[in-house]
């Protein structure tokens, strides 16, 4: 039995609850790793793009992984010395 195997059944015995637990965890593993699954999957058609390719992975390697829309928002906010809405939303 391989892995998706395992995983369907597990999901099978779990309640609906849990079963949507696990989508909003999985849909989060993949907006975090959104940019490593893009740049897997992709083939560059020329040797510039190539070239370009392999700058863009270094340069993914050596900083942070880029902010959520939240994260992104608060900091717009902060730097403009306005609250956040998303923290507005939540008072």
């Amino acid at each position: 039995m391989n892995t998706e195997q395992i995983l369907l059944e597990k999901w099978r015995i779990l309640p609906s609850e849990k079963q949507l637990q696990v989508l909003n965890l999985v849909n989060t593993l993949i907006e975090e790793n959104q940019d490593q699954l893009t740049l897997s999957s992709y083939q560059p058609k020329t040797p510039l793009g190539a070239k370009l390719l392999a700058i863009r992975k270094e340069i993914m390697q050596e900083q942070p992984p880029l902010e959520s829309w939240e994260e992104l928002e608060q900091e717009i906010a902060e730097r403009r010395g306005e609250e956040s809405i998303y923290l507005q939303c939540f008072d």
